[in-house]
């Protein structure tokens, strides 16, 4: 008896981590009470304030850093930012460096060259030398797995080390990286000893861009910081709020609430303009919302194809990607024969891994085959723990259990027909239903 409450006991602390949101509003009207800069705006966007009618002063400044988070704001409201990329791109040094002047002059500290980085990812200007940005990256990072905030120090600084971690994944690392993970590593094994607002937030910052999952302890080490009229503390011993600590703090909750960076969300913007998609189009509402969070992405001329039908493997990557699993793709399977070297290997070992999809027969799982509605509601209806509910129906057709509990709970998209191949915005559409 002891045991089965013990595990019962378990199942629900996990379910509560899983769903735990943090409310943010009380923190975003504090924000929006104190006169605004760029970060102040950056995190009422991410907090999904509509921020498209605050104002911004034109950057007029030696110091490149105002350039690189002016593009966080402008972003933000909706400006265009292109001009002020050109001027970053165009002070990289031939080492690859960054410099601390708009210029090309400085070479004191490392901060320009994170945030240069960053925000010409914020951009989505392609157009320097990332590998020399990199490597010159990687060369300042120090032994114990930290950045210093000046260059050649050997004190790494917990926040620079955070900011440093976003570059990395920008700039193409993975989490299996050993410079990343030796940078969570130092994060980790120090952010008790000097633990502040700021530190907690860039932490979890860094942990979201990488689609890694937050441990709750530190979402609980956050609002510790917190103040009731939703303002944010810079310590602890701290008796007044502080707008930095406060939008360093609606950045953070707002990205574990999302799920998804905020800086990729600035990203992704202009995948959105899209030639063959309008407002009054079908499913554009669910399309949009899953471009905003990374889910699924047009084509490099600018088309999304929404009638385009979709294959296995490309719904494979939608579900896991919808569902936030993406950070779990990071093994092959060698189950499917057909798979060895398809580039949805990793993410439909995952799916398959949790029961949601199953291969074709044969040792097959037919990554290019065009997926039916048949096969899309049995996924759907797996992944949302409903798969005994259907085995229960009986149906001439093998799917038939499936189509009447994916109805049943609201799942199919509109002109649902089970022999049918699913289209792009069919599937935006259901997977849309399966994870709002």
């Amino acid at each position: 008896m002891k045991r089965i409450i013990a595990l019962t006991i378990a199942i629900l602390m996990s379910f509560t981590n899983f769903c735990f949101a943090v409310d943010v509003n009380s923190s975003a009207q504090y924000l929006g009470k104190q006169k605004l800069d760029e970060w102040g705006i950056l995190a009422l966007y991410s907090s999904g304030k509509d921020v498209t009618k605050k104002s911004l002063s034109s950057v007029n400044s030696k110091d490149i850093t105002d350039y690189e988070k002016y593009i966080l704001g402008a972003r933000a409201v909706g400006k265009d930012v292109s001009s002020i990329a050109q001027k970053i791109v165009n002070s990289q040094n031939s080492n690859g460096r960054f410099p601390d002047c708009i210029d090309g002059t400085g070479n004191d500290l490392l901060n320009g060259h994170i945030w240069a980085v960053i925000s010409l990812y914020v951009a989505d200007e392609e157009n320097y030398n990332k590998a020399k940005a990199l490597s010159y990256l990687k060369a300042n990072q120090n032994s114990d797995g930290g950045f210093p905030v000046f260059i050649g120090d050997k004190n790494s600084d917990l926040d620079m080390t955070a900011m440093g971690l976003v570059a990395y994944n920008v700039l193409g690392l993975n989490s299996n990286s050993p410079e990343v993970k030796k940078g969570f590593e130092f994060i980790e094994k120090n952010i008790d000893k000097k633990e502040s607002c700021e530190t907690i937030a860039w932490y979890i910052l860094a942990k979201i861009k990488f689609g890694l999952n937050v441990d709750k302890k530190y979402i609980d080490k956050l609002l510790k910081y917190k103040l009731s009229d939703g303002s944010f503390k810079h310590l602890k011993q701290s008796k007044k709020g502080n707008y930095m600590a406060t939008y360093h703090a609606v950045l953070a909750l707002s990205d574990y609430n999302n799920k998804y960076s905020v800086f990729e969300k600035l990203h992704n913007l202009n995948t959105k303009g899209f030639k063959d998609l309008k407002k009054a189009d079908y499913a554009y509402k669910e399309i949009m919302y899953l471009v905003d969070k990374g889910v699924v992405s047009g084509y490099s001329d600018k088309t999304f194809r929404p009638n385009n039908s979709v294959k296995r493997g490309e719904f494979a990557k939608f579900l896991v990607y919808g569902l936030n699993l993406q950070s779990q793709a990071k093994f092959k399977t060698n189950k499917f024969v057909d798979l060895k070297n398809h580039w949805s290997n990793k993410v439909v070992n995952v799916a398959v891994k949790r029961g949601y999809i199953n291969g074709v027969g044969n040792n097959k799982f037919a990554p290019e085959e065009k997926i039916t509605g048949a096969q899309v509601a049995a996924i759907i209806v797996r992944a949302k723990g409903l798969e005994s509910k259907a085995k229960s129906v009986k149906g001439k057709n093998w799917y038939d259990g499936y189509v009447k509990v994916a109805k049943d709970n609201n799942l199919l998209y509109k002109n649902f027909d089970p022999n049918k191949n699913a289209t792009r915005a069919q599937c935006a559409e259901i997977i849309y239903k399966l994870v709002k």
